[in-house]
């Protein structure tokens, strides 16, 4: 998240060419993009946001968050980008005025690219999601995490282990490999 604090408006207070205005603040990402295009080419590059971001990391939303991405986003289309992965909200924002709450929603009519959406998505929402052409594929994070075998649990509709949050981030086996497999795998 360290390019969001350069978007952010109540974290980045810079007086340079990377603070103040939306230009200066989304700056950093086109030249990076542009960086990092110069040894990897372009459709194998993938960014991921999160525009309606709150209280998280230290950052708080202001009137300029959204206009900010929206600048971003349509900016990205210059770009012939792998993928864009966007997050739904961390925390709850719909009692602030000036956030988005269905960011799969806001940004599929602006970003003409594959967009990958995540943050709290089942089976049955994540195919909505897909169904109303706000995405065009899901990510599971923690599902993933805790259902090593997710693939075929939607398939053969099965119920999904819950995950262990305490164990996330941390290191050894725990939480990581030593969920349990519940289906059986087709062969390849």
């Amino acid at each position: 998240y360290l390019l969001h604090q350069f978007f952010n408006g109540t974290s980045n207070k810079r007086s340079d060419e990377y603070g103040g205005s939306i230009d200066n603040r989304t700056r950093i990402m086109f030249e990076v993009l542009d960086a990092i295009k110069e040894v990897v080419p372009e459709n194998k590059i993938g960014v991921r946001l999160n525009p309606s971001l709150h209280g998280v990391f230290g950052m708080t939303m202001d009137e300029e968050t959204i206009p900010t991405f929206d600048h971003l986003i349509t900016r990205l289309n210059e770009y012939n980008l792998a993928y864009l992965h966007l997050s739904e909200p961390f925390t709850d924002v719909s009692h602030l005025p000036y956030a988005e709450t269905e960011i799969a929603k806001r940004y599929r009519p602006i970003y003409k690219g594959t967009i990958i959406i995540n943050n709290g998505f089942d089976r049955e929402s994540g195919n909505k999601i897909i169904e109303k052409g706000n995405a065009d594929l899901i990510a599971f994070g923690k599902p993933y995490i805790s259902n090593p075998d997710l693939v075929e649990r939607f398939e053969q509709d099965v119920p999904l282990s819950k995950f262990d949050q305490e164990t996330f981030y941390t290191p050894g086996e725990k939480g990581y490999l030593d969920y349990e497999i519940k289906t059986e795998r087709a062969e390849v």
